[in-house]
């Protein structure tokens, strides 16, 4: 069985500079870690650090900008609720499905945080059931998390409702933790929204979506998995329709957007597995300035 956590690792390295990894992990430094007043050592600044780190003497002395670094107070726990139901396995907006780009915001973020000291647990579902995994920080156990996405996500599962684990985490799961959701493109309804309101009342939570493939694209077969039924090709619907359905999807995520900036969570749409690196970092600047106001 071939390491997903390998696999992920690799496209780290492929879709972004060496730059933009360490810039992302100190990005992921900034937001999240907790220290105590004891010094511990000195290293370069990068963007994202906090500039109240800066020791301006030792900088001084050797002509590139250091940062104090402190011995943590302690570790966070940096809880994934993922949908692994048959929505996950269908197409993004880029053409990479679904399920992929999961795995790779997953395994992303989970890599970071165990270099950072940090613990990582998951809570996935669909409509029908439930799965936890515990607090750990092995790469072994981050490999685990990701084999369950890929295994849990198939054409065949139960359909998602992220509302179900949303729910599970706020009435189980009672250790502070910072909550990280992936999803996709769908509504948030009444009971979706009730759930978010809950968990956000105890934890801090990031919003991934996966973004959907829009089915406006006329070289392209698509099909409905949660209806099971072949969709027209865009040539053959009348314009007024073309226009509606975007319309549609315009107002889901503009709805969805003006909900969480209520909330005061912070999202990321990403597209496809390329976009993931880019796009993690972007989520946790946002995520910093967000603290900061």
């Amino acid at each position: 069985m071939s390491s997903l956590l390998s696999q992920v690792k690799s496209k780290m390295m492929i879709y972004s500079h060496e730059k933009t990894r360490e810039l992302l992990s100190g990005e992921y430094g900034s937001v999240f870690k907790g220290r105590s007043m004891d010094f511990d050592d000195l290293r370069e600044y990068v963007i994202g650090d906090d500039t109240k780190d800066i020791d301006w003497k030792a900088t001084a002395r050797s002509g590139n900008t250091l940062i104090r670094r402190y011995i943590a107070i302690r570790k966070h726990n940096i809880l994934l609720i993922v949908d692994t139901g048959k929505n996950m396995a269908a197409v993004s907006e880029s053409g990479d499905i679904k399920r992929d780009v999961s795995i790779m915001v997953a395994g992303a973020i989970s890599s970071i945080a165990v270099n950072h000291g940090d613990l990582v647990g998951m809570l996935s579902g669909d409509t029908e059931s439930n799965s936890l995994f515990h607090f750990k920080g092995e790469s072994s156990h981050i490999e685990q998390i990701l084999q369950h996405i890929q295994k849990a996500t198939r054409l065949d599962s139960p359909r998602g409702k992220i509302a179900n684990q949303l729910d599970y985490a706020a009435r189980n799961l009672r250790r502070k933790m910072i909550t990280v959701v992936i999803s996709d493109d769908s509504h948030i309804d009444e009971e979706c929204q009730r759930g978010i309101r809950n968990l956000r009342a105890q934890h801090e939570i990031l919003w991934v979506t996966i973004g959907d493939a829009s089915g406006l694209k006329s070289h392209i077969d698509f099909f409905d998995i949660d209806n099971d039924l072949p969709l027209l090709r865009v040539p053959r619907l009348a314009k007024a329709i073309r226009a509606s359905f975007e319309e549609a999807n315009k107002v889901t995520i503009d709805n969805r957007m003006k909900f969480f900036n209520r909330m005061g969570i912070v999202e990321q749409r990403i597209t496809g597995e390329s976009e993931v690196m880019h796009d993690l970092y972007r989520l946790l600047e946002r995520s910093r300035y967000a603290r900061i106001r």
